[in-house]
């Protein structure tokens, strides 16, 4: 923090939700174009890709040496929601092995600038809390296909902030943790409820635990959330936003846990 903010000659930037100052739109360009040189990425190829992909301009007009000034003029006019879609349609077209330390510059940025996203498991999602962003992206990463899968959705859909499908967010990071319990207690299709009380059995996890996780569990099957069951009329609980970011990291939470205890 530097000596102006720390004695309050600057006042803190506000939390950066729904919206982009030029000071982050300029530092995102900047941490971008220091992780190209870093890496000795072939800017030449990657921005033909830009170019052609992401702004839909004529391929055939494409080249390099005059058209570059092109593309960071109009990144520089894009809307903050559009920087966003830049951002990770550029992580989608990075090689595999440089993908990791990309999200890491992107993040520092973003936090630095008090943005309310960061990039979690490939996907910008408004999750401020870093302690929250590491048990998911923890929990998506297991090397477990299915509770990946699950849990890749959950993050997938939180992310896409034009739907809002709060409900299915929680639908399928619930979902993981069913998968989770079955896994470790080596059972297949058991609802998350009876697999829980199976997981009970075993004395390395506290029945207190699995009985206040079968209860939010009871939560996602209650019919008046709309989670596990079609709205209707009466539906009293539709999740939303802060629902849904709950859920999934709690879910998270516990996926870790478990395989953490499983794995003793």
């Amino acid at each position: 923090m530097s000596f102006s903010k720390r004695y309050g000659y600057e006042p803190p930037k506000p939390l950066q939700f729904e919206c982009m100052d030029n000071d982050l739109k300029m530092a995102i360009h900047n941490t971008i174009f220091e992780f190209e040189i870093e890496n000795s990425i072939d800017r030449e190829k990657l921005y033909y890709y830009i170019w052609g992909y992401f702004f839909n301009w004529d391929l055939q007009n494409y080249d390099y040496c005059y058209e570059c000034e092109n593309i960071k003029k109009a990144y520089f006019k894009l809307p903050w929601n559009k920087i966003y879609d830049y951002i990770e349609f550029y992580f989608r077209i990075l090689r595999e092995p440089i993908r990791q330390q990309f999200i890491t510059y992107l993040n520092i940025t973003l936090e630095q600038y008090n943005s309310a996203y960061r990039f979690v498991n490939g996907q910008i999602v408004q999750i401020t809390n870093e302690q929250e962003i590491a048990e998911i992206e923890e929990a998506a990463n297991t090397g477990k296909k299915a509770i990946d899968y699950h849990l890749n959705r959950a993050i997938e859909i939180f992310a896409n902030r034009e739907k809002k499908d709060y409900v299915n967010t929680i639908k399928e990071a619930i979902s993981a943790v069913e998968v989770t319990v079955n896994l470790i207690n080596k059972t297949e299709g058991k609802t998350l409820g009876d697999a829980l009380k199976e997981l009970i059995t075993n004395k390395k996890i506290h029945p207190a635990l699995c009985e206040a996780f079968s209860k939010i569990y009871g939560y996602t099957s209650d019919k008046n959330t709309g989670i596990r069951h079609s709205i209707f009329d009466g539906t009293k609980f539709i999740p939303d936003f802060t629902d849904a970011k709950y859920m999934l990291v709690a879910c998270s939470a516990f996926i870790n846990y478990l395989l953490a205890k499983a794995g003793d």
